[in-house]
C-alpha cells in the first residue's frame, strides 16, 4: 500500500522531532498542535502507523492506562534502558553497555530480570538545581 505523506502526518512528525527529548500523550499533542488541523482521532490513527514504522516509541505513562509517545527516528530504541525526569519529562537513553551492567547486577543479586523497555524515573541534573 502506498504511503501518503499528508499535511497532518508531516505536522505530527515535525512536532515530535522538534520535541524529541520529551514523550507526549495524544491529548497533549492534539492540544499543542491542534490549531494546525490535527484532531485527536487523526493523531491516534497516525501515531499507530508511526509506532509500527519504528519512528515513534510508545510507552505506558507512569502507573496509568494511558500511553506517551516519543520520536526516535533512526535511533535504535531497543535493547537499552531509559531514564525519565519526573519534573521536566525529558527521556534519556542509556547505552547498551550501561544497560547490560545494570541488568546483570540486578539479575545476579535478586534473580529478577529487567525488561529492556524499563523506564527509570528520577530527576535530571537541570531539575535537581
Amino acid at each position: 500500500m502506498k504511503e501518503y505523506n499528508t499535511r497532518q502526518r508531516k505536522t505530527l512528525i515535525d512536532f515530535l522531532a522538534m520535541n524529541s527529548e520529551r514523550a507526549f500523550t495524544i491529548e497533549e499533542i492534539a492540544e499543542k498542535i491542534g490549531d494546525e488541523g490535527l484532531s485527536r482521532s487523526t493523531a491516534y490513527r497516525l501515531m499507530t502507523k508511526l509506532v509500527a514504522d519504528g519512528l515513534v516509541h510508545r510507552s505506558v505513562k507512569g502507573n496509568s492506562r494511558s500511553f506517551v509517545y516519543q520520536y526516535i527516528s533512526n535511533e535504535k530504541c531497543e535493547g537499552h534502558l531509559h531514564m525519565k525526569c519526573t519534573d521536566c519529562g525529558k527521556v534519556y537513553h542509556l547505552d547498551t553497555g550501561t544497560t547490560s551492567i545494570i541488568q546483570n547486577d540486578i539479575k545476579s543479586t535478586t534473580s529478577f530480570e529487567i525488561d529492556s523497555h524499563t523506564v527509570l524515573l528520577g530527576k535530571c541534573a537541570k531539575c535537581l538545581k
